[in-house]
């Protein structure tokens, strides 16, 4: 069974049919020989569901299948990784889009930025261009702000783990920097 991000109760509260339901219907017929576009298209055409639970529902039953591999997409794989910070979205969007406040936190090189959109996005290429970084702030009230990390176009499962988990590292050193900075 693949990792399924969304549980089987708000799979079926949406669509109408829970991950077993949807994979017997994608194994059946002539949907499992079908590529990814028009197994979504026929997921639209058939049950008219949104675009997102199409893809949903096709990566789901391609890892559930053997397809596919937990965290592939077609140009390579992707993480996603987020932590929520309890200071204003401006110091965070500051701690990733300055080079100096960036520095103290994150010892990789590897980051070049290439669009920023002031405290609410962060597009950077990784490693001389060969994968990308998303870097997304989401105000989540007074003081606190939820950081979303996608990491994109990595050539492996292997390297996707390790990314995954190296963003979770580098989120945890942010967050320990933050806190002794605001202690006093």
């Amino acid at each position: 069974m693949p990792n399924l991000r969304v549980g089987d109760e708000a799979v079926k509260a949406k669509t109408g049919k829970t991950w077993h339901e949807w994979f017997e219907i994608l194994h059946s017929g002539q949907a499992s020989d079908l590529s990814h576009q028009d197994m979504a298209a026929f997921l639209h055409r058939q049950y008219d569901l949104s675009d997102w639970w199409c893809q949903m529902i096709t990566n789901a039953f391609e890892q559930h299948a053997g397809r596919r591999d937990q965290h592939q997409r077609p140009e390579g794989y992707e993480i996603s990784v987020s932590r929520s910070f309890p200071v204003d979205t401006k110091i965070l969007y500051e701690c990733w889009s300055s080079v100096g406040e960036r520095g103290q936190w994150l010892q990789e090189a590897g980051f070049k930025v290439t669009t920023l959109t002031r405290n609410r996005s962060i597009r950077a290429q990784w490693e001389n261009g060969k994968s990308r970084l998303s870097v997304d702030f989401y105000p989540k009230g007074k003081d606190k702000t939820q950081v979303v990390v996608q990491h994109s176009k990595l050539d492996s499962l292997e390297a996707a783990e390790k990314m995954q988990t190296f963003w979770k590292n580098q989120l945890l050193k942010l967050d320990e920097l933050l806190e002794k900075r605001f202690a006093s």
